[in-house]
């Protein structure tokens, strides 16, 4: 059994380059900040640039349209002016 130094370095190439897509699109990221810690961080983007909330008006009117929903008489009664458009 020969131990190959040229395959051994060119297993450890294989070895430094990360084979798992995440890393590798995390890697190209940072990469692209110039290896800026802070910049990288400031290039994700967190739950709370995506995830909307609602305003309180739009609370407002979905609780007025679930308690409608919800109402027995619902067929015979004026819907609310919030749910009129």
């Amino acid at each position: 059994m020969d131990f190959d130094i040229e395959e051994h370095e060119e297993n450890m190439k294989g070895a430094k380059a990360y084979r798992l897509l995440p890393q590798k699109l995390m890697m190209k990221q940072f990469e692209d900040c110039g290896r800026d810690v802070h910049k990288f961080w400031d290039s994700i983007e967190w739950d709370s640039s995506w995830l909307k909330h609602d305003t309180p008006e739009e609370k407002r009117i979905k609780e007025v349209k679930r308690e409608f929903e919800r109402h027995p008489l619902k067929n015979w009664i004026k819907k609310p002016k919030e749910l009129q458009l």
